[in-house]
């Protein structure tokens, strides 16, 4: 297929939705891939970019892991009610909704204005599949959300929250459980060591972002607000250790093992 999607009005932190599309979609093409993403394997074929830089097996890897533990969640989220809306914040180029999509769902995606004429590239809005141009600490796009729709309420924040200040996080959170009553949340964080020592902030993924938070226990989240409540978390070491390389033997040590985690909240 022709390379013709120009991505060059991308900056920053919207930069990233590219090169977690790309990494999934080399996981696709492995035979013993983690995840199939078929999806992303057609978006990178149409894109202009050089995307080579971004090689880097074991991102790949952990990226992948992220993907099947949210994927799973979802799904069973899903299973598990008979109507559900999911917000996906921070959308990017994210094709989640075409693999978990049970024919009944609302999809959301919550982006910034200029990211969504790239997402319109590549997904066809329609009447359960959305894109909200906003950004995610804008708080309208909560009350477009309770005002169109109903059922039971899954946010999902993946690869977002780490690039915004504690302030940030915990005043998206606190407004999260003020607005949605009886909502869950799954979102990826990083821990404090690593967030401040991530490869993005060197500068060797040529990417002019940097992450900002970084968090410690994610019981923390619980003092953030009345209702908060944390249902688990998942750790990426604990998985895949044949595709992590040294990094797996990292999972034995506590402190490493906590830098990359996901985390289950629900809103009371």
């Amino acid at each position: 297929m022709e390379n013709s999607i120009n991505v060059n009005e991308l900056q920053e932190i919207s930069q990233t939705l590219l090169v977690t599309t790309y990494l999934r979609s080399l996981e696709t093409k492995r035979q013993d891939g983690i995840i199939k993403d078929y999806k992303s394997v057609e978006i990178v074929d149409r894109i202009n970019y050089d995307f080579s830089q971004h090689d880097s097996p074991i991102n790949q890897a952990l990226i992948a892991i992220r993907t099947e533990i949210i994927d799973e969640f979802v799904s069973n989220f899903i299973k598990q009610h008979h109507q559900v809306t999911v917000v996906n914040l921070g959308a990017g180029l994210c094709t989640r909704f075409f693999r978990v999509d049970n024919g009944l769902i609302q999809w959301i995606g919550i982006d910034l204005p200029r990211v969504e004429p790239v997402w319109a590239n590549f997904m066809d809005e329609n009447e359960r599949y959305k894109y909200y141009a906003h950004s995610v600490l804008d708080l309208e796009w909560m009350k477009r959300v309770k005002a169109t729709t109903s059922g039971k309420l899954l946010l999902i924040a993946e690869g977002l929250l780490m690039f915004f200040s504690e302030t940030e996080v915990k005043y998206l959170i606190q407004n999260i459980g003020n607005h949605f009553a009886n909502s869950e949340m799954i979102f990826d964080s990083l821990g404090v060591l690593l967030a401040q020592n991530s490869r993005l902030n060197s500068g060797e993924l040529e990417i002019k972002a940097s992450y900002k938070w970084g968090i410690k226990n994610l019981c923390e989240i619980e003092d953030w607000g009345q209702g908060i409540e944390l249902v688990k978390q998942w750790h990426y070491l604990d998985r895949h250790k044949n595709r992590l390389g040294w990094l797996g033997l990292l999972s034995y040590i506590p402190m490493l093992r906590n830098q990359v985690k996901i985390g289950h909240l629900r809103f009371s």
